[in-house]
């Protein structure tokens, strides 16, 4: 395919995707969006796992609780994360970004008052923080002179997962929406397979970019704006589901992104909807 006519297809779907009425309802949130008040409680603690349990001699004759002590003393990450700066680093992330989408967001009680005269107030409760660590495989072959090579790697990585629950403000028995995500972050590393042909030798050569618990802090930080982001697009759809025409049902899901001031489909980069009360 030519370039004047990958461009041509590219402008083409934009303007079909501009016309549906899903695109129109988002630039309409988007340019006079309801006002939004949400009340938040943050974590009140930070759940941390380490699951390399093969680095542990005789894990499997230990006792749970012998087993955790010694799983946790054994981590590369978790031991070391300051359970107070890692959820600051989330929480203050996902507040600034929420008032850059120009939410207005309180977590003093002082408010309550306040908020239940709003007709879109809602509570996020930060039910669960969590942070994984774990070995992420990394595998690469390649076949030379009609063999196979093989190299394996054990790379360090960590998960960061959140539960939010997110119901009505001030609604006893109100029905909670219960918002889940999961991040993964681990060593990078680039290789490849280097073959002298004369000798028929062939060596793996390759660099790791380590993940440091540095690094971990940066994670929280970030993804607490992603966080925020996830939820300006829950809202955002709920709003183009809710104005759709009778009958029709929302045939993709938008992500805002205020830096390009852009909508565009997305199927995993949101959160996940689980089952709520």
């Amino acid at each position: 395919m030519n370039r004047t006519l990958s461009i041509f297809l590219i402008a083409l779907v934009a303007g079909i995707t501009a016309c549906t009425p899903e695109y129109k309802l988002a630039k309409e949130f988007r340019e006079s969006p309801p006002e939004f008040y949400l009340h938040i409680t943050p974590p009140a603690s930070l759940f941390k796992y380490n699951h390399k349990g093969e680095l542990v001699e005789d894990l499997s004759k230990m006792s749970p609780a012998q087993q955790d002590s010694a799983l946790f003393y054994s981590s590369g990450f978790v031991q070391y994360i300051n359970d107070s700066l890692f959820l600051e680093n989330y929480v203050n992330g996902f507040l600034d970004e929420l008032r850059n989408l120009h939410f207005s967001v309180y977590i003093s009680h002082e408010m309550d008052s306040f908020l239940l005269a709003q007709p879109q107030s809602y509570e996020l409760f930060m039910a669960q923080v969590q942070l994984d660590e774990y070995f992420n495989t990394f595998e690469d072959e390649e076949y030379f002179f009609d063999t196979l090579f093989y190299k394996k790697f054990n790379l360090d990585a960590v998960d960061f997962s959140v539960w939010l629950e997110l119901s009505k403000f001030g609604k006893t028995g109100s029905a909670k929406t219960v918002l889940y995500s999961s991040h993964m972050a681990s060593d990078n590393l680039e290789g490849e397979f280097l073959v002298d042909p004369f000798r028929q030798d062939v060596k793996y050569t390759y660099t790791v970019d380590s993940l440091e618990v540095e690094d971990v802090y940066h994670i929280a930080s970030f993804l607490g704006k992603v966080h925020a982001s996830y939820l300006y697009d829950f809202f955002l759809n709920q709003y183009i589901a809710f104005h759709l025409p009778k009958g029709f049902q929302p045939l993709v899901y938008y992500h805002y992104n205020r830096y390009r001031n852009i909508f565009t489909p997305v199927e995993e980069e949101r959160f996940e909807l689980l089952d709520g009360n």
